[in-house]
């Protein structure tokens, strides 16, 4: 099964086919920055939802996240617990055939700090056969940043704990705050590059991760980079 993680930087309905040409293998997207469907008449991108939905609150719903199935596949929302209003808006759990165990993430506030504050109130959810992935707003380079009990060590380390790796660092065989391959450049300046959208999963379910190449194109669109997996039951 193959799934693409993209920050869009907002405006998704006149991007998607974008996104489609260059992945028409996917099983499932999962779109950071996705609006609401449900707020404009474009039939063609409401009906991408049929198969999937929308994470959002009735007062932010012009970004969220987007998750849809193209092929089919049947998507279910499980429920979690929420500990801010926040989190509404940037966790979804839901699983992929009633097979696949999937966590779609977009932090919000302080990033990898409400990370780790979501991942206590769900602990008991995060298992060593889900699956994590989005713009996780996090690296150890911004370390300094968050306090010593709530930085992207801290986070990696947790997860590390329920047998979930970082599935680009480990593919890649580079430690973490040592990525050559970003994927967000700041203000689409290519000189402000870094690493921030993930995917954490068991590593013996990991066929390959890859970052997108041409990433010209993609700065064109956002200030990320479309990241995918292809995993194993």
């Amino acid at each position: 099964m193959k799934i693409v993680s993209w920050n869009c930087n907002g405006g998704f309905r006149k991007k998607y086919m974008d996104l489609f040409n260059a992945y028409p293998d996917a099983d499932v997207f999962m779109i950071q920055e996705c609006e609401n469907p449900d707020f404009y008449n474009n039939r063609e991108f409401k009906a991408l939802f049929q198969k999937g939905f929308h994470v959002g609150t009735p007062d932010f719903w012009m970004k969220g996240i987007g998750v849809f199935a193209p092929k089919g596949n049947s998507l279910r929302r499980t429920k979690c617990k929420y500990g801010n209003p926040l989190h509404m808006l940037g966790y979804a759990f839901f699983d992929v055939d009633n097979c696949y165990k999937m966590l779609a993430v977009w932090p919000q506030g302080k990033y990898v700090e409400e990370m780790i504050d979501f991942f206590h109130f769900n602990e008991s959810l995060f298992t060593n056969d889900l699956l994590v992935m989005g713009d996780t707003n996090s690296c150890s380079v911004f370390n300094n940043l968050h306090p010593k009990n709530k930085n992207h060590d801290v986070l990696v380390d947790l997860l590390n704990q329920k047998g979930l790796v970082d599935a680009y660092n480990y593919s890649m065989g580079e430690a973490e705050g040592e990525e050559t391959i970003p994927t967000f450049y700041l203000q689409r300046k290519k000189e402000k590059p870094y690493h921030l959208d993930r995917c954490f999963i068991a590593p013996d379910r990991i066929t390959s991760f890859k970052v997108a190449d041409n990433h010209d194109y993609w700065l064109s669109l956002s200030d990320h980079i479309p990241v995918e997996i292809v995993i194993k039951k």
